[in-house]
């Protein structure tokens, strides 16, 4: 998908003023992996809580499924699985 892209800190992209499009298929599942739910208010349960999953001694199986129905929410369909302890989402 083609839209407004983001930096590594989630500020607009700009250059000489004008807002930069890009690809922003990984940048919306960071975004609604990181999310929590509540917090897209156009769509409340959109938004796999991440950070809430890790403090809370989830299994990876469940935040592998939690961060899969979160994506659903906005028609991602994604490979997700957890290495060295690290979440990879691969479109």
């Amino acid at each position: 998908m083609k839209a407004i892209s983001l930096n590594e800190d989630y500020d607009l992209q700009a250059e000489n003023g004008t807002l930069l499009l890009g690809e922003t298929s990984e940048q919306n599942a960071a975004l609604i992996a990181n999310s929590e739910k509540g917090e897209w208010k156009e769509y409340p349960q959109m938004g796999a809580g991440l950070r809430h999953l890790i403090k809370s001694q989830s299994t990876e199986r469940e935040i592998i499924r939690e961060v899969n129905v979160a994506l659903s929410f906005d028609g991602i369909k994604a490979q997700i699985t957890i290495k060295d302890g690290k979440l990879n989402i691969e479109l």
